[in-house]
């Protein structure tokens, strides 16, 4: 099996892509577009960033900004699957946005939004399951939004964890376990308060006897009871 192959095989697997067939995966140039990059390395950094879309093949990835003092400002995480980027498609509207994996290497593919475009201009079904894909992100970052302008510290780390489980959990398991890949510095940049406030907060939910929450992993014990602390 040649690259080529070996990459068709690997977009199809995402459910917006199953749909292509092998030629128009071909017209994506998805080959040039393949990457591996090691932690800490950056996908797009401001002005380096392409107007392109890029599919997670591997990995974590942390969507973010810097402010005017230099500090980090993470808009969400990335895991497996997800795609990122040009989502608009309407030229860089990052705003200096960066991509950087996180606590491990990342694969990933990507193919520019021109060759997209031409791509969905012949496939208005592809256009559509895009536009949702799409809608169901904003959709989710409008929620945390909501919970950061609205709720307490507390109340936003519980939503937090149990949009981590939903994301991870593979059937309709109580208790859950998972690799960790963000530190407490990124889990309160993303709830939106300081680093010794999560982890003050997290030290207590553990206490509470509704998680763990170590270097290694995460350990929901019971999303139930967590949801249920959420209302």
């Amino acid at each position: 099996m040649n690259i080529e192959d070996s990459s068709f095989i690997l977009l199809r697997q995402h459910r917006l892509f199953r749909q292509l067939t092998y030629k128009e995966c071909s017209e994506l140039n998805i080959v040039s577009g393949f990457m591996n990059k090691k932690k800490n390395e950056f996908v797009y950094l401001n002005s380096l960033r392409n107007d392109r879309l890029y599919f997670l093949k591997k990995g974590y990835i942390k969507i973010g900004t810097y402010d005017k003092e230099g500090n980090e400002k993470i808009k969400e995480v990335l895991s497996q699957g997800d795609i990122f980027g040009q989502l608009s498609l309407e030229g860089d509207t990052g705003e200096g946005e960066f991509a950087q994996v996180i606590r491990s290497e990342a694969n990933i593919c990507s193919f520019s939004v021109e060759d997209f475009e031409k791509i969905l201009m012949k496939r208005p079904d592809l256009a559509i399951s895009f536009t949702k894909l799409v809608g169901l992100k904003i959709k989710g970052l409008q929620s945390r939004i909501t919970s950061i302008i609205y709720k307490d510290v507390r109340a936003r780390l519980i939503d937090f964890f149990i949009y981590m489980a939903h994301k991870e959990r593979k059937g309709n398991e109580d208790e859950l376990s998972f690799k960790n890949y963000l530190t407490h510095a990124e889990v309160a940049s993303l709830v939106g308060c300081t680093r010794q406030t999560a982890t003050t907060f997290i030290n207590k939910l553990e206490e509470e006897g509704l998680l763990e929450f170590s270097r290694q992993q995460i350990r929901i014990k019971s999303i139930n009871k967590l949801e249920a602390q959420a209302d």
